[in-house]
């Protein structure tokens, strides 16, 4: 499907340059398709990005493993250890299957809210990243407001603590041809650091 031989081509592109210098002409090149038939999918680069976005929608799988963590019998400590540890697993998926491609985008169109607008009406429902992180906002909101946490600074800033130090493993991890365990070794040490930092900030 020439679709899909677009979207490929495009994410090898994202991946040999940064994101922000991509544009459609180096999509047609790397398809090796004409002009014409790469404008005939995607009209713009945007168009491309959205398209590569909505391959992170929220999936059943991925929705139900998080709301059984959150609803679980766990202490509240617990809770957070165990999702810190499903975003790093779900993260080491995501960086073997596909590379840093997303993030890279989400990154891009975090500082730019102007351009993301091109890209809000393509892109579909909710990713599964942004449901993480709706969940994990609601916990800590619920979780404060009992006093089960206290924490020590506001959780505006916990929250862009978080990340920051995320996005801070997405540009350290390379990927390279590093065997899997070692990817997945780096990714979790660096969240249960982040796991023992929270801990001290909240309680």
């Amino acid at each position: 499907m020439k679709r899909k031989e677009i979207l490929e081509a495009a994410r090898k592109v994202c991946m040999q340059k940064p994101i922000f210098d991509v544009s459609m002409r180096d999509v047609v090149i790397e398809t090796g398709m004409s002009q014409g038939g790469v404008y005939k999918y995607f009209s713009n680069i945007d168009e491309v990005f959205g398209a590569l976005l909505n391959e992170e929608n929220l999936n059943s799988e991925v929705k139900e493993e998080v709301d059984d963590i959150f609803a679980g019998s766990d202490e509240p400590l617990q809770k957070l250890e165990k999702i810190l540890m499903y975003i790093g697993d779900y993260m080491e998926k995501s960086l073997l299957d596909r590379g840093p491609v997303y993030y890279s985008l989400m990154a891009l169109y975090s500082r730019d809210p102007e351009r993301y607008k091109r890209v809000q009406s393509i892109v579909k429902d909710v990713s599964n990243l942004q449901y993480l992180h709706k969940k994990f906002c609601s916990f800590l909101e619920v979780q404060i407001s009992q006093e089960t946490f206290t924490p020590a600074m506001p959780k505006e800033d916990i929250i862009m603590l978080i990340e920051t130090y995320m996005s801070g493993i997405l540009n350290q991890v390379s990927i390279g041809n590093r065997p899997k365990q070692e990817l997945s070794n780096e990714i979790q040490k660096k969240l249960r650091i982040l796991f023992v930092t929270l801990k001290r900030v909240l309680v």
